[in-house]
């Protein structure tokens, strides 16, 4: 990219940045990406390691999808939740793809579904803090508590980080929610 281009295309983010304040920049360039539309995870069956369950979320609600095993015969069709979510268990060991819908995923097993998981649940914590601390953060600036200091909600579960995760997430979501509350006062009470 050459030098020009880059002056281009830096110079919007640049202003962007500097009418929002360094606390709502900062917030914004913490903003975690959006998560994948559709994914899926394949983990051992308790007590039965010939079998395994095959999980989805993230798909179109009421669709069907096709749970295809890709290294060998095995494969079903499953109903997506209202909530987005599919399960099947029993299903033989190997890998496994997802689709229906219009959505496709590949499902990750072992080490890499953990990863996903933990990724999952600090991203999620991240958006959550950032969301319910700019909205408390106004509440508050605009009843006139421009004193007011933050503080946190619990970090909502969803799948099962594994405990660095959890932490990693709590301090994900203080953090997120600590510059957000503190960008909606400096926000609301100057104006």
């Amino acid at each position: 990219m050459n030098k020009r281009t880059r002056v281009v295309l830096s110079a919007p983010l640049l202003a962007c940045s500097l009418a929002l304040g360094p606390a709502a920049a900062a917030v914004w360039a913490a903003a975690p990406q959006a998560l994948p539309s559709a994914q899926c995870f394949v983990e051992a069956k308790p007590g039965d390691a010939t079998k395994s369950i095959i999980t989805g979320e993230g798909f179109t609600k009421g669709t069907k999808v096709t749970v295809d095993q890709t290294d060998g015969p095995g494969g079903v069709l499953v109903t997506v939740g209202e909530d987005g979510k599919f399960s099947v268990a029993d299903q033989p060991n190997g890998k496994y793809t997802a689709g229906g819908g219009g959505l496709n995923a590949t499902c990750l097993g072992g080490q890499a579904a953990q990863d996903a998981v933990n990724k999952n649940a600090v991203d999620a914590a991240r958006k959550a803090g950032a969301t319910e601390g700019f909205t408390i953060g106004k509440e508050l600036a605009q009843a006139g508590n421009c004193d007011a200091k933050p503080k946190a909600k619990p970090v909502p579960q969803g799948l099962v980080p594994d405990a660095a995760s959890q932490k990693a997430a709590k301090e994900a979501h203080d953090s997120a929610f600590d510059a957000a509350f503190n960008a909606a006062i400096k926000r609301y009470c100057t104006d």
